[in-house]
């Protein structure tokens, strides 16, 4: 999964690896409830901290953060950090920042991988990044024409949720539902 600071004020989690059984609805409403009466300590961190659960892909957890982030604050971040794979760096960087045209130099990304001696292979991911997200992204940035992203999407979405953000995020409503392949207009984006 992967972590989005956004900013300086509030830390967002790909959801998806947060709460592995989507279909455990009263686990989302236990944890919140524990949350909620004290029965995890509230740290300065902790209630900055949110998930967000709905995207399907790198691209939309870039997006649907930005998203989710003014859901919580009010407003669109002025920085943001990715923190995720080292060999995702360039898709993150030179491809989703640019489509949704998120200016680089509020952009940070860092990559972590985990040591060798995991049986992770950084040689294999990086084909495979290349070949399953990559390339397919190079030709389709929006993730909307490419077999291959379109699968993706729909596998990682079983129950067919969709995203609330065009009514939380009005002004980029147009932006959630750009396909491309040209990139939208940057008129169209408030950042």
């Amino acid at each position: 999964g992967s972590y989005f600071r956004v900013a300086d004020a509030l830390n967002l989690w790909d959801g998806r690896d947060v709460f592995q059984n989507e279909t455990d609805v009263g686990y989302h409403h236990r944890f919140r409830k524990k949350n909620s009466k004290g029965g995890i300590k509230q740290s300065t961190v902790r209630a900055r901290t949110v998930t967000e659960e709905y995207a399907t892909d790198s691209f939309e957890n870039l997006l649907f953060s930005i998203c989710r982030f003014r859901e919580i604050t009010g407003f669109y971040p002025r920085r943001i950090t990715v923190i995720s794979f080292s060999f995702k760096r360039e898709r993150f960087e030179t491809l989703h920042a640019s489509a949704l045209h998120w200016p680089l130099r509020h952009f940070e990304y860092v990559g972590v991988d985990p040591p060798p001696s995991t049986g992770f292979d950084i040689v294999e991911s990086t084909n495979g990044e290349k070949k399953n997200s990559l390339v397919p992204f190079q030709s389709d940035p929006y993730g909307c024409h490419s077999e291959i992203l379109q699968q993706k999407r729909k596998d990682r979405n079983p129950f067919s949720r969709k995203a609330p953000y065009e009514l939380t995020c009005p002004e980029i409503s147009e932006l959630l539902n750009w396909c491309g392949p040209e990139l939208i207009s940057r008129t169209k984006v408030p950042w």
